[in-house]
Parts: C-alpha cells; structure tokens; sequence
C-alpha cells in the first residue's frame, strides 16, 4: 500500500513539473525592455512583423513610415531570438535593414536566410531584389532565377525583372523570353506587351539601343 502511494506521488510530480514546463513562460530583451513569449507565440511575433511592415510600405506621413519600419524590425528581431533557425526573421530583417539603407546588416540577413535553406524562393526573391536595386545584375540575376527554380516560375515581378536584367545585359531573346512568361500572367498590360513587339522589331547587333538605354 505504501509503495502504491509513493509511486503515486512520483507520477503526479512528474506531470505536475510537466504541465509547469508547458505553461511556463520566457523571456527576450530589445532596447532594454523584456518581452515575455511561451511557446506558440513565434507565429504572432511573425504577424506582427509581416503587418507592421506591410503598414511602412502603404503610409505616406514619413514619421508613420518610420514607426512602422521600426515596430517591423523589433518583431523580426524578437522572433530571431526565439527561433534562431526562422528563415522568415532573417528576411524579414534583411528587407528592413535595404530599406533602411544598411547594406551591411541586409546583406547579412539575407545570407543568413539563404544560408538557412539556399533554395528558398522568398529569400532568393528579396536578396535579388537587394542587388538589383544596386544595379548588380549579375548577382541579382542569380537570386532571381534561383527563386524562378524554386517555385516563383509564374510570379509576374520576378519574370518581368528578369526581361529587365537580360534586356539590359544584350541578351535580347531570353529577355524576350521572361516578358513573354509575364504577359501571360497579366494580360492587360499593353506596355509590356508594346516592348515586346519593340524588341521583335529591333536589329539590336546594328543598333545603339543598349549605349542609350543604359
């Protein structure tokens, strides 16, 4: 009867140390404030990020822009603490840091996501955006036919940016090529569909186009 008892105690200490370890919460500081977080809570931290930094590109008023950027990078940062292994902390981060003109801080984030997962499309997807607006073609266009590869094949940005780069670098037929997979996936675009006709028209060996449109 007493061992019964004692084996009864033990079990119920364990579940008890169990159900406190579940319900217990952490702690992370940013800024010298402490935030608390249990487990379950990186998905909120990611949606506060995601939507405070959708906020920063809609907002007009630039001391809105700026609130809204730097709550962005606070989630993304708290995140990256809890979960030092999500790829959406390191882009999220990496897009804040292009937008704040920290080449230094983005270029790390954005390594640390491809790092992360090297065929992820998103993270191809921002780090060639990173580059492109940097004008280095070259390596944009390796991030953006990385994120092609890897599922973004019908993403009209992507394939747009990539008739942009070949366009630029004289590859005509296979920047004819990527406006093509765009027009097709927004149709009503009589733009592009106008530099596709332009391009099918232009002796671009004989021509000065590039030395202009450069």
């Amino acid at each position: 009867m007493t061992k019964n008892i004692v084996y009864i105690l033990i079990a119920f200490m364990i579940c008890a140390n169990a159900v406190f370890a579940q319900t217990q919460n952490a702690y992370v500081q940013y800024n010298g404030y402490e935030y608390e977080f249990k487990k379950g809570d990186e998905l909120k931290f990611l949606n506060n990020a995601d939507k405070n930094m959708q906020l920063y590109k809609t907002a007009q008023i630039p001391s809105e822009k700026t609130f809204y950027l730097q709550e962005a990078m606070r989630y993304y940062f708290l995140l990256s603490l809890i979960n030092s292994g999500s790829i959406e902390a390191q882009i999220g981060l990496g897009r804040v840091y292009d937008e704040m003109k920290e080449d230094r801080f983005a270029k790390k984030h954005f390594f640390n996501a491809v790092n992360l997962n090297s065929k992820n499309p998103a993270a191809n997807l921002y780090f060639a955006d990173f580059y492109y607006k940097r004008d280095d073609l070259i390596s944009a266009m390796y991030y953006y036919k990385t994120a092609y590869q890897n599922g973004y094949w019908n993403n009209y940005s992507l394939n747009y940016r990539l008739g942009e780069i070949y366009e630029k670098l004289a590859d005509i037929e296979t920047a004819k090529a990527f406006y093509f997979n765009a027009s097709r996936l927004k149709q009503d675009n009589q733009e592009l569909l106008d530099k596709i006709r332009m391009l099918d028209g232009l002796n671009y060996s004989q021509s000065q186009y590039y030395i202009f449109k450069k």
